[in-house]
């Protein structure tokens, strides 16, 4: 098909940067969204076109989104900001964008979600989640939704937390250590996506995506901290309680996901849009080797 604009929202978030560049490398114009003007000399450093707003201000979305073909939405992960509730951060951040791009008539919408998302869920990330698809599911336009297991790259806040936590004497893990994660490198992600707005005919559904390497997270924390620890293994609540002594702000929900299997549970997205993931060795050397070079964030 030929190429048309797409727009993304939150895209200056660690998924958002690397989408930007995927899109620039087809479409004819990126437009980034985003609520921080200082997010936007790097953005057009990508090569975006960039507008600054409130996630809230649909008017505004119109006019970014008029004559665009997708949009991509990247706002509402798995830390909600203080003080916001799960529903607030995902499902407050994507219905109006969701309303802006119908009366646009966007015909693409883009979406990530995570695995085991459902309205009924528990956990109040996950039901936010299956909120969100649900919202998607009864929009006017094609959606594709992917739902991502955790992922990891150059300036990933999850992985610069697996490596402070690997290295410390003594070291913890929150759940028992034995949950087994397929974390996927960002750059795979930033590629599913653009693959999937450059998809000529109609597409709509919901896949899921993973790394190729299955690996226990435990065995993560080793891989990410370039050695073995011996590791206290604790209970979500415990170690929100150990982080806000530290006055870090970790939500039990966040930390509940954390504490589970991270696999995907929908079809093969990388298979679907042909992109080649990587290895889990060679993803963490390059974050290390980008995060070297530019030092921390």
């Amino acid at each position: 098909m030929p190429a048309m604009p797409v727009v993304v929202t939150g895209a200056s978030g660690l998924i958002g940067r690397r989408a930007t560049v995927a899109f620039a490398k087809a479409s004819p114009q990126v437009r980034a969204y985003v609520r921080h003007p200082e997010a936007a000399e790097d953005l057009r450093a990508l090569g975006a076109k960039v507008a600054v707003g409130s996630i809230s201000d649909e008017p505004t979305l119109r006019v970014v989104m008029s004559g665009a073909h997708t949009v991509c939405h990247l706002a509402g992960g798995l830390n909600p900001g203080p003080g916001q509730t799960y529903e607030q951060a995902i499902l407050g951040t994507l219905l109006p964008v969701i309303r802006a791009a119908e009366r646009a008539e966007v015909r693409r919408f883009l979406y990530l979600s995570y695995p085991g998302a459902s309205p009924g869920s528990a956990n109040p990330y996950l039901a936010a989640k299956g909120q969100a698809e649900a919202a998607l599911e009864a929009a006017s336009f094609e959606r594709v939704v992917i739902r991502c297991t955790l992922v990891y790259g150059p300036g990933s806040a999850w992985l610069a937390s697996m490596v402070r936590q690997a290295r410390r004497r003594p070291s913890f893990m929150v759940g028992s250590g034995s949950q087994v994660y397929a974390p996927v490198f960002v750059d795979d992600v930033a590629a599913v996506l653009a693959a999937a707005d450059d998809r000529g005919h109609e597409t709509s559904g919901v896949w899921g995506l993973e790394g190729p390497d299955r690996v226990t997270a435990d065995g993560f924390a080793d891989l990410a901290g370039g050695a073995h620890r011996r590791r206290w293994h604790l209970r979500p609540k415990a170690i929100a309680l150990m982080a806000r002594l530290g006055r870090e702000l970790v939500d039990v929900p966040t930390l509940e996901v954390l504490a589970a299997d991270s696999l995907a549970d929908a079809p093969d997205a990388a298979a679907e849009f042909g992109v080649t993931r990587t290895m889990l060795r060679d993803g963490l050397a390059r974050s290390s080797a980008e995060h070297a070079s530019t030092g921390p964030e």
